[in-house]
Order: structure tokens, then sequence, then C-alpha cells
């Protein structure tokens, strides 16, 4: 089991707190998949067990409803592969509405620790039958992936995006080639057994 890697912000995303920036934007000349941000919570499913950012780290009594998901689910995941995703049932700062699934993908690792290409990412899910998050923008323009924000999106009711390249992506690589600009505001983690729920397709 491994813990899932800090993305790196964009340098100019309002949300660095105490994140770290990427100022080697020079990969950005090829090919982008830009995706939104979801307000959730990191979960992996591997075939073996489920877990919070990084090993070890215990699911919390909103992600049950994703638990009983990997529980279904976890017979078909490579051996030695991760299947990373936000945990959506419990409501933080942004109140979604229609979502997909209450778990939904963002990345995949093989079995090499090598982030999938989105498009095998999106296969992959396919076949495991589980969302991905929503794809904003597909291209070579960073400026334009930033409209395709503003344009779908909004501060209240989107947390932001992630930009990566859209092949695969080694491991010692993913610090420059997956970078997010996240909003200001914080999200608010739900305690305890009582919380609000998003609502679903």
């Amino acid at each position: 089991m491994l813990k899932y890697p800090r993305t790196r912000h964009l340098p100019d995303s309002p949300g660095i707190g105490d994140d770290r920036a990427q100022p080697d934007l020079s990969w950005l000349d090829g090919e982008l998949v830009v995706t939104e941000k979801l307000d959730g919570g990191n979960l992996t499913f591997t075939r073996d067990a489920i877990y919070g950012p990084g090993p070890g780290d215990d699911t919390q009594p909103w992600d049950r409803p994703a638990k009983a998901l990997w529980a279904m689910t976890a017979h078909r995941i490579p051996d030695d592969w991760r299947v990373c995703g936000e945990s959506m049932w419990a409501r933080r700062s942004i109140a979604y509405s229609d979502l997909p699934g209450v778990f939904i993908v963002f990345g995949i690792w093989d079995e090499t620790n090598t982030l999938l290409g989105w498009d095998d990412t999106v296969d992959w899910a396919r076949r495991l039958e589980l969302p991905v998050v929503p794809v904003l923008y597909r291209g070579g323009s960073l400026s334009e992936a930033r409209s395709a924000w503003a344009a779908r999106c909004s501060r209240s009711s989107s947390e932001g995006y992630v930009v990566r390249a859209a092949g695969r992506i080694p491991a010692d690589e993913f610090e420059v080639k997956v970078l997010a600009w996240v909003h200001a505001r914080r999200p608010r983690v739900p305690r305890g057994d009582t919380f609000a729920v998003n609502e679903f397709a």
C-alpha cells in the first residue's frame, strides 16, 4: 500500500495554504486533461484494502457507502494496482446535486507505481463500473483550460480544477505533471456520525 502523493499547485492557486506550488510549467506544451477537483475525501481502493490518504489512515463514518462499494468492486482490481478517488457521501463546504456515485475516480496506479494515462483511466473505471471526475478541457492550452473551468463552474459550486498530462505519469514525475488550482476556501470536514449528505443521480 502506498500513500497518494501530495498534489502541488499552480503558482497562482489561491488555496495553496500549507501545500507547495510547482514553478516548473515547461511540460505544459503537451496534451493536457483538466478535471474538476471535487470537495470530497481521498480514498484508495486496492484488491485487498481500502484506506484514506495514506496506509493506516482509517476510513470515517461518512465513508461507509464507499466502503460497501469497495467490497463489491475489489475482486476486479488487478494485484498491486491502486484506484484513487473522492468519497462524496458527506457534504463538506460545497453542496453537490446529481453526483454519479459515492466514490468518484480521479486516478489509477498500476503495479509499476505509474499513474495510468487518462484514456486508460477511463477505460479501467468503466470495467470497474466506477464514475470518473468530470473532464472540463482536453487540449494544449492552459489559458483555455482556465477558461473552461470558469465557464462551467463557480467558486460556490466547485473547489477548483486539476491539470495533468494526458499520458502515463511515473511516480517520480507526479509533482511536476499533476497540478491543482484551488480557491481559498478550505473544506469543513464533518465530524461524528451526524452529517449532511450530497445528492446523487
